[in-house]
């Protein structure tokens, strides 16, 4: 090429490069409920069921579902962790959880907030496991995580989620490992159904925080659906919800909790006019993404996704960077019992399979991460592991 027909396109390439799409800030939601007999739990907690558990999911339920080693417990999911099952307060695990998701390429998690929490077991379980672990870990691992706030859904008494609400972002949200959108700490409250938060207590929460704390970055969980006249269905958000000027972002937490759709063809219209609604009334938006749902342990009316050797993950992820998503929001890293993980699973060939996906969505290539030592990984499993090394044919 010549130089002046070089220097003619010179001044077109900021231009181009500025047109390029930004990629969505991807975040999973990450659970801390976990926990073992053998772990600082000192009991099973969300792994088994004896009323409901029973073998692990049937054969052929998914195209890429494995025959399993001896080392397997009796769990209330329908995929088996590649760790066996763990104890949400071993820093060890929670440390390889946040280097998957480094590896990965994922940016945050989204950590599961029940303040208080005094009915768990052991009691203020989940806190705990946040304040003593997670953070600091995420800390060290220069890492971002964000507070998920279920309580303004399960919780009755609003005094008490109101200073919850406070008390954390006054502890936590100067962290340099909590996640800050414009400045301001990110604060996500989940409420998928109506009848719990009204607007105006809404409203009332966004003031008194702020009030207490500064400006915070409100993600809201108001995602629904409806069918329209025509036939048909399509995602909104309640328009009380959206008059609140204060809420930067609207999300939805899953489609199957919604309206069940879960193919690329049928997302990519719904997803796209969800966003244009949203962004028309100046806020972000946060779709959410599924590689999988099968919580046929646990419930009397279950209901399946099938992962579909990962076509599932692909055409969620694909509708909603083309719906205009703001964020990604993966359902779910380690949600066990609803089987929504992307957590490296034993009933997978490769373990590794959907961080690999989420790495190729994010433009990166995935290594795993040591795993965690054998003391940090439950028994059964540390056995077989041991055994399995010992049994490998040693290097000449």
């Amino acid at each position: 090429m010549s130089l002046p027909r070089l220097l003619h396109l010179l001044p077109i390439l900021p231009l181009a490069l500025a047109a390029a799409p930004k990629r969505p800030l991807a975040m999973a939601y990450y659970y801390t409920w976990y926990g073992t007999p053998w772990g600082k739990a000192g009991s099973f907690q969300k792994w088994s069921d004896p009323k409901k558990a029973g073998p692990l999911a049937p054969k052929g339920t998914d195209a890429n579902t494995i025959a399993l080693p001896p080392a397997i417990r009796q769990t209330r999911s329908g995929a088996y962790p590649l760790i066996g099952l763990y104890d949400s307060m071993d820093p060890d695990v929670v440390r390889w959880h946040i280097r998957l998701a480094k590896a990965a390429g994922l940016d945050a998690f989204l950590v599961d907030w029940w303040a208080e929490a005094g009915w768990q077991t052991p009691r203020h379980w989940t806190r705990d496991v946040f304040r003593d672990v997670v953070l600091p870990i995420a800390e060290e691992e220069d890492f971002k995580i964000v507070l998920f706030d279920e309580t303004p859904q399960f919780v009755d008494d609003f005094t008490q989620v109101k200073r919850w609400t406070r008390e954390a972002l006054k502890r936590y949200g100067k962290s340099p490992a909590y996640l800050k959108i414009d400045g301001k700490p990110v604060w996500a409250v989940y409420q998928l159904w109506e009848g719990k938060l009204t607007p105006d207590q809404g409203r009332e929460l966004i003031r008194e925080t702020e009030a207490a704390v500064g400006p915070v970055y409100w993600i809201f969980d108001k995602m629904r659906a409806r069918g329209k006249a025509k036939g048909g269905i399509e995602l909104f958000c309640p328009e009380e919800w959206l008059k609140i000027k204060e809420i930067d972002c609207i999300s939805g937490y899953a489609m199957f909790s919604t309206w069940r759709v879960d193919e690329y063809a049928k997302l990519k219209p719904l997803y796209a006019r969800f966003s244009q609604s949203v962004h028309a009334a100046g806020k972000q938006i946060m779709l959410p993404v599924h590689p999988g749902h099968d919580n046929r342990r646990i419930n009397e009316k279950p209901y399946h996704i099938e992962r579909r050797n990962g076509e599932t993950y692909r055409g969620f992820w694909r509708a909603a960077v083309e719906g205009g998503s703001d964020f990604i929001g993966i359902t779910s890293f380690n949600e066990w019992p609803e089987t929504t993980v992307i957590e490296p699973a034993l009933t997978w060939p490769d373990p590794y399979f959907y961080l690999r996906l989420t790495a190729e969505f994010q433009g990166t290539s995935f290594t795993p991460p040591a795993l965690p030592p054998l003391t940090s990984l439950d028994p059964l499993m540390a056995a077989f592991l041991k055994d399995r090394r010992a049994a490998a044919p040693k290097a000449k």
